[in-house]
């Protein structure tokens, strides 16, 4: 499967995450979608507004939000590309 744009990635990868708001899910689909878009730019740099970059930060210190279930979406993400295919060279 090939994604034609950040976004779409982003949405591959964490739209399912588990955050307890869907919310919060859609702000990290954005997140993450702004720092791939802009790659190896800071969140700062990434964002388009100072909401944005507010947000981001937020979302980052919301208790609420584990890096395990930001993690475990993208685990998920990645079984799901995997099992599509009979054969997988790993590195």
């Amino acid at each position: 499967m090939v994604l034609s744009d950040c976004y779409s990635w982003a949405n591959e990868q964490f739209g399912h995450a588990r955050l307890g708001d869907p919310r919060r899910t859609r702000r990290l689909v954005s997140l993450a979608s702004s720092l791939a878009q802009h790659a190896g730019l800071s969140i700062v740099k990434s964002s388009q507004s100072t909401a944005q970059v507010e947000g981001a930060y937020r979302l980052i210190r919301n208790p609420s939000v584990s890096p395990q279930a930001i993690a475990e979406a993208g685990f998920t993400a990645t079984v799901r590309a995997c099992e599509a295919h009979p054969l997988l060279l790993a590195l």
